[in-house]
C-alpha cells in the first residue's frame, strides 16, 4: 500500500509541504537513524506557523488495512523546540517507511 496517498489523505498541503521538508533533512542529518531525535533550523518569522502544522502532523494517524489485519500508526513521536532550532523524532513506523 502506498503511504504517500495515506499520508496527503490525513493532512493539509502546508503540512504535507513541512512533512516533505522534514522527511528529507532526516535522510540527510542521520541516514542510519531516522527515527532519532533530529533538529532543523527555523526562519525566526515562521516559528508559530511551523508549531501549527507540526501539531497537525504530530495529530495525525494513519490506518493500513488489509483483509485480515490493520495497523494504526503516528508520524511523529515527540517535537518540540531545542537549542532554538525544531527538534522532532518521527516514530519507528514511519522511519522505516521513509527507508523504503
Amino acid at each position: 500500500m502506498n503511504i504517500n496517498k495515506l499520508v496527503q489523505d490525513v493532512l493539509s498541503e502546508a503540512a504535507l509541504e513541512l512533512l516533505d521538508t522534514l522527511a528529507a533533512h532526516t535522510i540527510v542529518a542521520s541516514p542510519q537513524q531516522r527515527s532519532s531525535l533530529t533538529l532543523m533550523p527555523v526562519d525566526a518569522d515562521d516559528w508559530n506557523a511551523t508549531m501549527v502544522l507540526m501539531r497537525e502532523i504530530f495529530e495525525a494517524e494513519i490506518l493500513l488495512s488489509g483483509e485480515t489485519e490493520w495497523l494504526g500508526f503516528r508520524i511523529l513521536q515527540a517535537f518540540g523546540v531545542r537549542d532554538g532550532q525544531l527538534a522532532y523524532q518521527f516514530t519507528p513506523v514511519f522511519a522505516q517507511a521513509l527507508s523504503t
